[in-house]
């Protein structure tokens, strides 16, 4: 009976290699859209801050920093340092390769750092399956649930500014939330 057992696990654990394998991810193709992703979020900034800047009241400095992140290896972005009197607030990429989203950057200023992510429509999910039947734990799923791992709505996919885990609270990246966020993180 013991050998039976261990039979049908070698055989569900070797499936479910062999269909993780038939799903290989084009890194390449990830690092693109990440880097693409990113290009929008700065473009939004700038453009949410440009009547600052046409003044003179704002500057807004684009700097190379670099990011490691495993299967994507070392590559360059671009960090923004924005300027206003005399605070200094940076947003500062970390990366793509998380868990919950699809990118984050730190918007950082002397009083705290925010987190902007980019999430998928619906947002991050955490997902409970229940196997039941068998000796072995395995069989059929009987039960199933779902709840959202953020406070918010998400109703499509895009730029979020969020909370720290474990209760995050994420609001859409706007112009009235991005200006909202560098008030918080400032010493203003």
């Amino acid at each position: 009976m013991q050998a039976k057992t261990f039979d049908e696990f070698v055989k569900r654990q070797t499936a479910r290699e062999n269909a993780a394998a038939g799903k290989t991810v084009d890194w390449k193709n990830r690092r693109a859209n990440w880097l693409s992703d990113l290009s929008g979020l700065y473009s939004s900034m700038e453009k949410y801050l440009r009547p600052y800047t046409e003044s003179g009241a704002i500057r807004i400095e684009r700097s190379r920093t670099q990011l490691t992140e495993e299967y994507l290896g070392t590559y360059e972005v671009d960090k923004l340092t924005f300027t206003i009197g005399q605070d200094k607030v940076v947003a500062k990429p970390i990366g793509t390769l998380l868990i919950g989203s699809r990118g984050r950057v730190d918007l950082s200023g002397v009083r705290k750092t925010l987190r902007i992510v980019y999430l998928e429509e619906g947002g991050p999910a955490m997902r409970i399956a229940i196997a039941g039947g068998g000796e072995a734990g395995g069989g059929e799923e009987v039960a199933q649930a779902s709840r959202s791992m953020v406070r918010g709505r998400v109703d499509r996919a895009g730029w979020y500014i969020a909370t720290k885990p474990p209760d995050a609270t994420v609001i859409a990246f706007t112009e009235d939330s991005f200006r909202d966020a560098i008030m918080e993180v400032s010493s203003g």
